[in-house]
C-alpha cells in the first residue's frame, strides 16, 4: 500500500530480542506526572531470569522512596530503550564503593 522505492521498508531492521523482565521493578504510590531531570545514574537490575546486573542509565522521576530510570539494551539502538521503577536503595549517583584495581606497591 505505502512501498516506495527508497523508503525504510527497502532496509529492513535487525530482528530485535526477546525483552527481559525486571523483577526488583517497583512503582510507588504517587507517581510524578512530569519528567523531572535527566540524571546519570548506575543501577541494580535484577532479571526475571534471576540474573543481576549494575548498568548506567538515567534517572528522569523520583520520589522519596523511588525513581525511575531509563536506560538502552543497545546503545546505538534508540527503539531499544526500557523505562522501569526502583527502589531508590538500587540506584547509585556513583560507585565509589566498587573493589578497587590492586595497586603495585611503591
Amino acid at each position: 500500500m505505502f512501498d516506495y522505492p527508497g523508503t525504510m521498508s527497502d532496509h529492513p531492521l535487525p530482528p530485535r530480542p526477546p525483552v527481559r523482565d525486571v523483577a526488583n521493578s517497583e512503582v510507588p504510590d504517587g507517581i510524578p506526572t512530569r519528567p523531572q531531570g535527566d540524571v546519570a545514574v548506575v543501577v541494580r537490575l535484577v532479571w526475571s531470569d534471576g540474573g543481576e546486573e549494575w548498568r548506567a542509565a538515567r534517572a528522569i522521576r523520583w520520589t522519596r522512596t523511588h525513581v525511575m530510570v531509563a536506560w538502552r539494551e543497545h546503545d546505538t539502538d534508540p527503539r531499544s530503550e526500557r523505562h522501569t521503577w526502583l527502589r531508590a536503595g538500587d540506584v547509585a549517583r556513583s560507585v565509589s564503593w566498587f573493589v578497587p584495581p590492586e595497586r603495585t606497591p611503591a
